[in-house]
């Protein structure tokens, strides 16, 4: 194993800095351009758990993104320490590049969810059923109904209709946001392995983790065999360092999202240690108190004459203190044990695993979120809401999808004002998504026959419609529907 096979300072294109400059210092570099990126600063107006949150001390994807990026780096330095403790840290090729390890890993946690659209996964599954509902009519009507090619049927309708802001991440850092980091760090930032055409493995396949989402779209397909080809990463495996990140989100969002709903009165402190129990026993079928002890002693420590939320609120932070040091020793351990298996992207399961007291008490705590929380008027109602601002954007904007590929052109290079309501929803769309659009229609080349270069160019503007609607925040959705609904 050789860490420095993984962690380069190669970019997709050449770097605009004439100097030459140590992997280190272009990792350096990619925390400037993700810190600096409109893609992150939009998370803070994102949803977390709770859509529309008037309250700044409830967290939004930014705050929980910056929880994230710290355990990230707490879990990364306790697998450095224990690396040079057993003084492995040369025999890896890590010696001299500690702190790009980190920085990947940070940058990658901060990363993880700038490709979730408005409401969070309940915004994933609304436009993923909008698209499968109209995505072959709107084909129909702006190809004139002439049969679509087997390229159409078998990838592109697929890739359109399922939404995974995990392959929309790495879509708006490289082909949007244009952010060029290095190979290392856009592959520390992809969770799975799978393009959305292709279908989700069975259970028992080798590779049904890494594959049960889509990790890129067909418009990355190149970009990710690309990066596979640098980093000498196997066909469908995992870069090693997005073990980690995966882990420190896992810590992080379990324990924070059963806080906020103490802090939003959802549940009372009683309910919420009577909502743990229950579910600790259940899933550990009473045989083992791992999560209870911990309770017990955050309870014992918790002061008894203050107010009961205030009681809950420093139970939580208690638990917490003592679960996240818990956890990331155990997903420190957990990399360094199964060390080659994470190196080369085959480790099929996440570093706090099944078979473990530490994943059964992060089970807990989102089954608790799940049961107790999810369901609550707080969350369900403001969706509701979402959903309706999603859907009439989609419907405003469905004109755009219909229209055929000769008159848009006719807006794109003429400004024609022929189809009055079509060119200004074309002026609406973002300069820069309209540039990704005309460049990926610009590169089909005449390896594709007639149909196949209609349903590219069809595809890449509808990928351009969505890419507009994920990208807004959850109140710039509302704003924007009730602006053009006249409501």
């Amino acid at each position: 194993m050789d860490y420095r096979q993984k962690i380069t300072g190669t970019r997709h294109r050449l770097s605009s800095v004439d100097e030459i400059r140590d992997v280190v210092e272009e990792t350096e570099s990619n925390r400037g351009r993700v810190i600096q990126s409109a893609a992150v600063r939009r998370l803070q107006q994102k949803t977390q758990v709770y859509p529309l949150e008037t309250n700044a001390g409830v967290r939004s994807r930014l705050t929980h993104s910056l929880e994230v990026q710290q355990t990230g780096r707490y879990i990364s330095r306790t697998i450095l320490k224990q690396l040079t403790e057993t003084k492995q840290l040369k025999k890896l090729g890590l010696e001299g590049i500690e702190s790009a390890f980190i920085n990947l890993v940070e940058m990658s946690c901060l990363l993880h969810d700038v490709g979730n659209p408005p409401f969070g996964h309940f915004g994933e599954a609304t436009i993923s059923r909008w698209l499968q509902q109209n995505a072959r009519k709107m084909h129909g009507a702006a190809a004139q109904n002439t049969l679509p090619s087997h390229l159409f049927d078998d990838v592109l309708l697929p890739d359109l209709c399922e939404f995974e802001g995990n392959a929309q991440g790495l879509r708006i850092i490289h082909s949007l946001q244009d952010l060029n980091l290095t190979h290392s760090q856009l592959a520390a930032a992809m969770k799975y392995t799978r393009p959305p055409y292709q279908p989700r493995p069975a259970e028992t396949d080798a590779f049904a983790y890494r594959k049960k989402k889509p990790g890129f779209f067909y418009t990355e397909e190149a970009l990710v065999k690309t990066i596979w080809q640098q980093l000498d990463i196997a066909e469908d495996c995992r870069f090693p360092l997005v073990y980690i990140m995966e882990a420190a989100d896992d810590i992080a969002y379990c324990i924070a999202d059963l806080e906020d709903a103490v802090d939003k009165n959802i549940l009372s402190y009683q309910e919420l240690q009577q909502n743990l129990r229950l579910i600790w026993s259940e899933l550990s079928e009473n045989k083992s108190s791992y999560l209870t002890d911990m309770m017990d002693d955050a309870i014992r420590k918790t002061e008894l004459h203050l107010t009961t939320k205030r009681q809950a609120q420093e139970f939580i932070m208690r638990l917490r203190t003592r679960l996240v040091r818990d956890l990331v020793d155990y997903a420190a351990k957990r990399y360094i044990d199964q060390h080659e298996a994470v190196f080369n992207g085959t480790l099929d399961e996440p570093l706090i695993d099944g078979n473990s007291h530490q994943h059964l008490a992060l089970q807990t705590l989102k089954d608790v979120t799940v049961r107790f929380v999810f369901s609550s008027p707080e969350k369900e109602t403001p969706e509701l809401r979402g959903y309706s601002a999603l859907v009439g954007l989609l419907e405003f904007y469905r004109p755009l999808l219909e229209l055929k590929r000769r008159k848009l052109e006719e807006i794109i290079l003429h400004d024609s004002q022929y189809d009055f309501l079509e060119q200004r929803l074309w002026h609406r769309l973002p300069g820069k998504y309209r540039a990704a659009y005309s460049l990926a229609v610009e590169q089909i080349d005449n390896s594709y026959n007639t149909q196949e270069k209609t349903d590219l160019e069809w595809y890449y503007r509808a990928r351009l419609l969505i890419d507009y609607i994920s990208g807004m925040t959850d109140n710039f959705v509302v704003a924007e529907y009730q602006g053009l609904s006249g409501i």
